[in-house]
């Protein structure tokens, strides 16, 4: 809902309650209608403020002339045969993102993005081609939710919730976590937290952070490689926090928090699946209170160069994994030619194309 033309416009969606009670205070209103307000926008999904009616209408009127409550817009829909859905979203602070939802046996998925594009280029990534636009905000993170929601049907239906989308997480710390604290509010969204998963190419001291968190998402950490001269050119982020140091942060999340945590390994032929990579994979995974993930590679011609490994590895490097005690599964591709599985999203085909690098 938008104020009237030439008014001073600040979006109320992705607050907190503190910022909205400085808000509503400064309209003249008392400190409580910014629950009232905090209820409406996240909890009931209500975001036209004449529609607010526990609120006085003096107050309601001074909200629809003086803010906009946004949380932007669903502009794209693409279907895959397996029921994933990719949606575009306009964003209210300027353009767009992808978000996904996947069912897999009976368990439906949000995947959100945090940033338009990412700044980590990962080589096999289709979303690194992008670079970083900009970071999103808290309510663009957690309004994915609420689009994702509505534009589904998925109001009476348990969900998760996994920051795997465009962009790096942990690299726009603050705001996922307000984003959390939106998602996990009992006013606001309700989600437990344990239902939300952020995902991290290996931002070590961020990692830390997240671990003194009061109430925190869980954690995935994306290895995709057993050296670090592969995983140098799979992940520049190695450079600057390889394998043993990455490593050390894990121990000392799981230790500080007393959680698991999850490695995710993509697949790629002949670069990360021999039989050396699978030993040293079991070891590193063992060292740690967590599970393993592997991911067999989306390929997007004409921009990638990897390779997926064939199904009958992926199996056979699982088996193994198992052999040498390792608690492992597979996370099959999900709306590949959706271009909606990971790795695979950049707004494509829209002008913003990435650029393949040479």
């Amino acid at each position: 809902m938008l104020p009237r033309p030439g008014a001073e416009v600040r979006n109320l969606y992705g607050l907190d309650r503190e910022t909205l009670g400085s808000v509503v205070e400064s309209l003249g209103a008392k400190p409580f209608h910014a629950d009232q307000i905090f209820r409406w926008m996240y909890g009931r999904g209500k975001l036209d403020p004449s529609g607010w009616t526990d609120l006085p209408k003096p107050l309601r009127s001074r909200l629809l002339a003086s803010v906009a409550v946004d949380a932007g817009s669903v502009s794209g829909r693409v279907e895959a045969e397996d029921g994933t859905v990719k949606l575009r979203v306009a964003l209210p602070g300027g353009g767009a993102v992808e978000t996904v939802s996947m069912v897999q046996r009976g368990r439906h998925t949000l995947c959100l993005s945090s940033q338009i594009g990412c700044a980590l280029d990962c080589d096999f990534c289709l979303t690194g081609r992008m670079g970083l636009v900009r970071h999103l905000g808290p309510g663009e993170i957690a309004g994915q939710v609420a689009l994702a929601r509505d534009e589904l049907s998925l109001a009476e239906t348990p969900f998760n919730v996994v920051l795997m989308g465009m962009g790096e997480p942990l690299h726009n710390y603050d705001a996922v976590l307000a984003a959390h604290r939106l998602l996990t509010d009992p006013d606001g969204f309700g989600l437990s937290h344990r239902r939300i998963t952020v995902s991290t190419s290996g931002l070590a001291p961020a990692i830390e952070r997240l671990a003194g968190e009061p109430r925190r998402p869980r954690l995935a950490v994306s290895l995709n490689a057993t050296t670090d001269a592969v995983r140098d050119r799979l992940m520049p982020v190695n450079r600057k926090y390889p394998i043993a140091r990455l490593r050390e942060a894990c121990r000392a999340f799981a230790r500080r928090t007393g959680e698991s945590f999850t490695f995710e390994y993509v697949l790629l032929e002949g670069v990360n699946d021999q039989d050396a990579d699978v030993t040293r994979l079991a070891r590193i995974v063992r060292g740690h209170p967590a599970k393993l993930n592997l991911i067999p590679f989306n390929p997007v011609p004409g921009w990638l160069d990897y390779r997926p490994t064939e199904r009958r590895r992926v199996v056979e490097i699982r088996d193994r994994l198992l052999e040498l005690g390792v608690p492992v599964s597979i996370r099959w591709s999900r709306g590949a030619e959706a271009r909606a599985a990971c790795g695979q999203l950049a707004l494509l085909p829209e002008s913003t194309h990435p650029r393949r690098k040479r």
